[in-house]
């Protein structure tokens, strides 16, 4: 198949932003209604102070709480009707020891994240067999009491703290703080950093390659064949991989993109770079 010829890069990259846009009004939605289902503590990324957050394909952040989504409970004798909440699993605000004993017991639930506010979740109730026997839109959640010891930085947490508790104004207390995050310095889970590539980056590579005829805007190279033009990368200036306006990308060789800084110089380690070396006889 031939390559998109296109003359206008912006042009390209606001549709490409206009499907971003989609992507994450679905995303947001999300996180308001029936939540997001995650499978390992490395579905959310978690700041220095163990907050939790879930990366949205804008780039941005959102706080979310965790929770498990389902109760089993015995059909004949659980009441639906007239729910305790003390009895249901709580929710959670932090990464705290409850959370992370929970992922690493291995016990299997359906864990899930919403970034609501007033302390409702989308929450299904089974029986033994699976069957569902109700579904809860808003149901009603108690804050777990070491997210709340950590959160009122106390050593015990009582009932009539949980009962005080309010999601919202823990929210709002922390509006500012979240809005100003360092995004390059969380974490997701326990390794991976939130700087990640837009989800349409290979696309946005490729197409600004093309335009700029796949040569090095450093040194000058131009690949020979196409199997040469993996050796043609596209750095972002500035360090940060959601920024894909045309002034923060260069084209470089693979050779010149290890030189950029001591950040890159891990390049030099692949054997893309190894074999790009030995073709040039440098």
């Amino acid at each position: 198949m031939d390559s998109l010829k296109f003359t206008n890069f912006n042009s390209f990259l606001n549709a490409v932003q206009s499907i971003t846009k989609e992507d994450l009004k679905r995303a947001k939605q999300l996180l308001q209604t029936t939540g997001k289902n995650i499978e390992t503590l490395d579905d959310i990324f978690v700041n220095n102070n163990n907050e939790l957050f879930e990366l949205l394909p804008d780039g941005s952040l959102v706080r979310v709480n965790l929770y498990i989504a389902t109760k089993e409970v015995d059909k004949y004798s659980y009441d639906l009707d007239n729910i305790d909440i003390s009895s249901l699993y709580k929710y959670h605000i932090y990464k705290c020891t409850t959370i992370s004993n929970m992922f690493n017991s291995g016990r299997k639930h359906r864990y899930k994240i919403n970034n609501r506010d007033n302390g409702t979740f989308h929450y299904i109730f089974t029986d033994s067999n699976g069957l569902v026997l109700k579904t809860d839109e808003n149901q009603k959640l108690n804050i777990c009491k070491n997210c709340l010891k950590k959160f009122l930085q106390i050593q015990f947490a009582s009932d009539s703290d949980v009962n005080r508790f309010k999601l919202e104004s823990f929210h709002k207390q922390n509006h500012s703080f979240f809005e100003n995050i360092d995004v390059s310095n969380m974490e997701k889970g326990e390794y991976a950093k939130a700087n990640v590539y837009s989800k349409l980056w290979d696309q946005i590579s490729r197409q600004i390659k093309t335009h700029r005829n796949y040569c090095c805007e450093k040194c000058g190279y131009i690949p020979k064949t196409d199997y040469e033009k993996r050796f043609i990368h596209t750095h972002h200036k500035n360090g940060d991989k959601q920024n894909n306006g045309e002034d923060n990308l260069q084209v470089l060789c693979i050779k010149c993109h290890s030189e950029v800084d001591r950040f890159h110089t891990r390049i030099k380690g692949s054997s893309s770079y190894k074999e790009f070396i030995l073709l040039n006889n440098l």
